[in-house]
C-alpha cells in the first residue's frame, strides 16, 4: 500500500548540494537544446499523452512553428528560472531553493500550457 502525506527531502551534504547543482545544470543545458531550431519535439512515435489533454509531438510541433516568437521566450524564461536555482543551490540556501524551484515550475507550465495541452479545461 502507497504512503500518504508528503514527504520533505532537503539537501544535508555537500554531496547532495552537488548532486543538485549538476541537476540543475542539466536542466538549465536542456532549456538551450530547446532552442535549436529543427530540433525534434519528442523521438519518432513518442506517446507524449498522459490524461489526454495533451496534443501529440506533430501538433506541438506546429503550434511551436506558428508561435516560434512565443516559444522562444518560454525557453528564455525557463532557462533564467534555473539560474536562479543554481545561485541558491551555490549559497545552499534551501529557502530560496524552494521559492526558486517554484519559479521554475511556472516557467515550464507556462511553456506547456500555450504549446503541450492548450486545450486542456482546468475545473475551476
Amino acid at each position: 500500500m502507497p504512503l500518504l502525506g508528503t514527504e520533505e527531502r532537503r539537501p544535508q551534504t555537500d554531496e547532495d548540494w552537488l548532486t543538485l547543482r549538476q541537476h540543475a545544470i542539466n536542466v538549465l543545458e536542456a532549456s538551450n537544446l530547446l532552442l535549436i531550431e529543427g530540433r525534434p519535439i519528442a523521438a519518432h512515435g513518442a506517446n507524449t499523452s498522459t490524461g489526454g489533454a495533451e496534443l501529440n509531438p506533430a501538433d506541438i510541433q506546429k503550434a511551436i512553428n506558428a508561435n516560434r516568437a512565443a516559444y522562444i521566450v518560454r525557453a528564455h524564461a525557463l532557462h533564467d528560472a534555473v539560474k536562479t536555482v543554481i545561485a541558491a543551490i551555490d549559497k545552499k540556501n534551501v529557502e530560496q531553493l524552494v521559492e526558486t524551484g517554484g519559479a521554475v515550475d511556472e516557467a515550464c507550465e507556462q511553456c506547456h500550457k500555450q504549446f503541450w495541452y492548450p486545450n486542456d479545461v482546468r475545473p475551476k
